[in-house]
């Protein structure tokens, strides 16, 4: 019983081992897509910083920049963080696995040499012979020359065995030496991570400093703009309220009145959450949903009921949705934009300089919808994008594929 239990013991340790060891490796392969993804975004910001460069001159401009690329750089050095403790958790494991398997070599290696000097001592076939014929009847005899011949299998067996656990020591081995040199890279590749953190930190408190010095009023700036961005956005909500009135004959209502092909369309969207093409073809957020710190100035806070993405010049707006164009809008303080229905659902494109469709137009998923809005001054091409569940604002970062 007790060898049973043992028995159950080992192989449970042993799945146990196994699968941490995977699952281990799934998150390295995790973090390693994520990591390539985060050095992507800063490439991207990095040719958008420098095609708007080129144009502009504003400081402000400049600290924006700067604060985008520590923010994203910080999430790097997270991850590589995260990837050199999921590491050393590989190379425990490893160790511990190439341990056990030292220990069942011994073992085997000990069972091996009894098997051969036993072998040694009944080595004549003289002897065998013998023992054959010694047998009381012929069924004894049948049971010896199984036996002789079970015994010379076992002992080929215990010797593949030998060569199979030597061969996964020596594969283990190779693997934690390849572990532990890319533990030694991330961990280079980090230093140079935190010096470059370091430089731009040191580059955002010299240009926070000239900006106090020829900006004073910036703070009053920040508030004018984000009171501009308001009345926008409340625009915006008065034509999906009139859309939503216009839907049910009623003013007072907040809900649309769905069609069954509305109904579906809603539902298809909403199943698609976190799967729906970006409304631009390449692009980095620089300012987030929600209520947030602004990025120059700390002490103010900003609110984004949507996501503004940096883009590159001429570039597209695509429809991330099947639906209906519901407006094609523009207000005084901001550039065109355009209202999409999605049956109860709507995504809005801010901030174009043309536009292709016009209200009442059925779209597909990636239509082109117009061209993003140049900034001349700044040289900075940035959409403004939402969604809205009826007058709800969704943060868009959760519906778009990552």
């Amino acid at each position: 019983m007790r060898f049973l239990i043992k028995i159950y013991l080992l192989l449970f340790l042993l799945l146990s081992f196994g699968l941490n060891a995977q699952n281990y490796k799934e998150r390295q392969k995790k973090l390693e897509a994520q990591k390539l993804s985060i050095k992507k975004e800063i490439q991207q910001i990095n040719a958008l910083i420098n095609d708007s460069r080129n144009k502009s001159k504003n400081i402000a401009d400049e600290l924006e920049d700067i604060h985008l690329k520590i923010s994203v750089r910080d999430r790097l050095i997270k991850i590589n963080n995260s990837q050199v403790n999921n590491l050393n958790n590989i190379i425990f494991n490893q160790n511990e696995r190439i341990a056990d398997l030292e220990v069942d070599l011994k073992k085997l290696k000990d069972e091996y040499s009894k098997i051969v000097y036993t072998s040694y001592k009944k080595r004549s076939s003289e002897m065998k012979m013998m023992f054959l014929f010694a047998s009381d009847n012929i069924n004894q005899a049948f049971k010896r020359f199984q036996y002789f011949k079970q015994y010379s299998k076992y002992r080929k067996e215990q010797a593949n065995k030998i060569v199979l656990i030597q061969k996964e020591i020596s594969k283990n081995i190779d693997s934690l030496d390849k572990r532990k040199i890319e533990k030694q890279n991330i961990v280079k590749e980090n230093l140079l991570e935190r010096e470059a953190l370091n430089e731009e930190k040191d580059q955002q408190d010299r240009l926070f400093d000239n900006l106090l010095k020829v900006q004073k009023n910036y703070s009053a700036e920040i508030q004018e703009k984000e009171k501009q961005a308001r009345l926008i956005d409340n625009e915006i909500e008065k034509l999906i309220r009139l859309a939503i009135s216009e839907s049910n004959n009623d003013n007072n209502s907040s809900t649309f009145s769905l069609t069954p092909e509305g109904r579906i369309i809603s539902n298809n969207f909403q199943s698609n959450k976190g799967r729906l093409p970006w409304p631009v073809r390449e692009g980095v957020i620089i300012r987030r949903f929600g209520t947030q710190p602004h990025p120059v100035v700390r002490t103010t806070t900003i609110n984004s009921n949507g996501i503004t993405i940096a883009t590159s010049a001429n570039s597209v707006a695509y429809s991330v949705f099947e639906g209906e164009v519901l407006s094609v809008y523009g207000f005084s303080g901001g550039n065109p934009g355009v209202l999409i229905r999605h049956g109860k659902y709507i995504s809005n494109y801010q901030n174009l300089s043309s536009i292709f469709v016009k209200k009442g137009d059925k779209v597909e998923a990636n239509d082109e919808i117009g061209i993003v809005f140049t900034n001349e001054s700044t040289g900075k091409t940035i959409l403004k994008f939402n969604i809205f569940n009826e007058l709800k604002p969704e943060n868009p970062a959760t519906w778009l594929a990552r």
